[in-house]
């Protein structure tokens, strides 16, 4: 792996609500047009804590995600016996817990994107601690990649889907 910041590890968790919104506007305003009576209303209103609860539970799958990369990055991270806190190399120099004290969850609407910025002379460290440097004998630990493969976010339909379509149907219960 190169010295570049080519390869920095995120996690991009995304749920576009904003084809639910529209088709059900369209139903809502079809019901109150065709006098439907509340119908139309109520659907507006179901529809808008349904649209919460997903947002909501799109924000409890981020929050799961930082806490298992950062749990990830503790338990694993570079141990060297004269490597400790108080030692000025420790103290002073990038660190797995500067790593996980940088992990940031950068929202914007129903997207939150998981990285950390943590850097040395404009380096990306977290990106040598997930890929490895095999110049340096330096393993690889793979946080990112493994709490994405733990909470399934890889696939389509995991847990994140689930757990949205869970919080919708509660919305209009």
């Amino acid at each position: 792996m190169s010295w570049t910041n080519d390869h920095v590890p995120e996690i991009d968790i995304d749920y576009d609500d904003e084809e639910a919104k529209q088709t059900l506007a369209e139903i809502s305003a079809v019901l109150d047009k065709n006098g439907f009576g509340d119908a139309g209303r109520e659907l507006r209103i179901r529809s808008a804590r349904a649209l919460t609860a997903g947002e909501r539970a799109v924000d409890v799958m981020a929050d799961k995600t930082v806490q298992e990369v950062s749990t990830l990055m503790r338990e694993r991270q570079y141990r060297q016996t004269s490597y400790h806190p108080g030692i000025y190399a420790f103290d002073h120099k990038v660190n797995n817990q500067h790593m996980v004290d940088r992990l940031k969850d950068h929202k914007d609407g129903n997207k939150h994107r998981i990285y950390t910025d943590i850097n040395n002379n404009g380096y990306n460290y977290s990106q040598a601690f997930e890929f490895g440097l095999l110049t340096r004998k330096y393993p690889a630990h793979h946080p990112f990649e493994d709490a994405a493969n733990h909470l399934n976010l890889h696939s389509g339909n995991g847990s994140l889907d689930d757990d949205v379509s869970n919080a919708i149907s509660r919305g209009f219960d």
